[in-house]
């Protein structure tokens, strides 16, 4: 933390004899001095309370300009520790000088990143460093200005992304997340409002509807009843069933269940991306998989439930680095099973969780329950629906599934 102290700077000398009053500002064993505009003489300084004494003749005005510019300084790094945002000494003497700080869009970018992993929001700092990635190779690895981003900026960076075969949900992933770092510029006055270029360059237009991914039930039945040998084939067959039979969990989720999340046929989760707490009634074919893995992976109640992490994965980051990676696996493999080339539809672990929520909606279970498959509108409405009932009533929607 840094931190502020005013002083009579005493090494400086000016013309009119006195000594400058200057404010100190330490940060990172790093020290800056910033100018107050006034100076006072030895004898007219209290070097006790670092104010002028009370016979000086502005004695008020100089005072009242000391305590005002170190408050200012004490918020401003109040703020940044609130925001639990990484700066530099630098950034804080700008600020505490009033002065805009000229950053560019990359650099900004690794500031979002950084304050990210600080406060462990390792999927966001992720997007941001993808986003931050993807315009210096649509920039030719140069560095630019907010000023730059402008509407004719945005066409281009979106005929970039087409000429590049890219999804038009990709690309509506990309121009919001440089839309959220614009905004968050403007906020901490780095980027100038008048140069906002969505007002005109709308993200709406974007086609992120996509095409229909969820097996009826009689292909999943079918799924299910595969012969498969390879062991690969088995565990990311089971993985995608597995999510189907639970609400569609997600795969991050999946991944780090544990034993001791199993407990009188229910599993019992919080989820990473919302923290919102799951608590399902565990169908039989669920407990057929569960069974299966106890009996060949069982490592102690405290284990993970599934291969994928294991205690060698301490950090967050591995973990995350774990289950990106196993899960670029699993999706490859399940576009590979034997016996599913006439579903029309490529596996992956998203469609289990799309045909849950499909599945459902068939056999008339309420929106307001499954929320249109989970929420693609808006996961938040999903969560407040889900929140509203009791789990006897989420079970007995699940039991459709079967």
């Amino acid at each position: 933390m840094a931190r502020v102290k005013v002083l009579l700077y005493t090494s400086k000398k000016l013309k009119n004899g006195e000594h400058p009053i200057m404010l100190r500002v330490i940060k990172d064993r790093k020290v800056k001095y910033v100018s107050l505009g006034h100076s006072c003489s030895k004898d007219m300084w209290d070097f006790e309370e670092n104010l002028s004494v009370k016979s000086h003749p502005n004695e008020k005005r100089i005072n009242l300009i000391i305590r005002d510019k170190l408050n200012q300084a004490e918020r401003f790094i109040l703020q940044f520790e609130d925001e639990n945002r990484d700066y530099s000494l630098e950034e804080l003497i700008k600020k505490i000088q009033g002065k805009k700080v000229n950053i560019t869009i990359i650099k900004f970018h690794e500031i979002l990143i950084n304050n990210f992993k600080l406060s462990n929001q390792l999927g966001n700092a992720q997007v941001y460093n993808d986003s931050k990635n993807s315009l210096l190779k649509f920039n030719n690895n140069k560095d630019f200005y907010f000023s730059d981003v402008t509407y004719s900026f945005l066409k281009r960076y979106e005929k970039y992304f087409r000429e590049r075969s890219a999804r038009e949900t990709s690309i509506s992933c990309y121009m919001r997340t440089l839309r959220a770092v614009i905004n968050r510029a403007i906020k901490e006055g780095y980027c100038r409002k008048e140069y906002y270029p969505f007002n005109e360059y709308k993200i709406s237009k974007l086609n992120t509807s996509t095409a229909k991914r969820a097996l009826n039930k009689e292909l999943i039945q079918k799924l299910a009843q595969l012969k498969l040998e390879n062991k690969n084939h088995i565990h990311s067959r089971n993985y995608f069933l597995f999510s189907y039979y639970n609400m569609g969990i997600n795969f991050t989720d999946l991944a780090r269940l544990k034993w001791s999340n199993i407990y009188d046929d229910r599993m019992q989760y919080r989820r990473i991306k919302t923290g919102k707490l799951y608590s399902i009634k565990l169908l039989a074919p669920a407990i057929e998989i569960l069974e299966y893995y106890k009996e060949n992976f069982f490592q102690g109640s405290g284990g993970y439930i599934f291969p994928i992490l294991s205690i060698e994965h301490k950090t967050e980051i591995s973990i995350r680095n774990r289950i990106h990676k196993v899960l670029g696996q699993v999706n490859k493999n399940l576009k590979e099973l034997p016996g599913t080339q006439n579903f029309n539809i490529k596996l992956t672990t998203y469609v289990a969780r799309h045909s849950w929520a499909t599945i459902l909606k068939n056999k008339g279970v309420s929106t307001a329950i499954i929320s249109a498959g989970l929420g693609h509108g808006s996961e938040k409405t999903t969560q407040v629906y889900l929140d509203s009932f009791e789990n006897d009533v989420l079970d007995e929607a699940n039991k459709n599934l079967l």
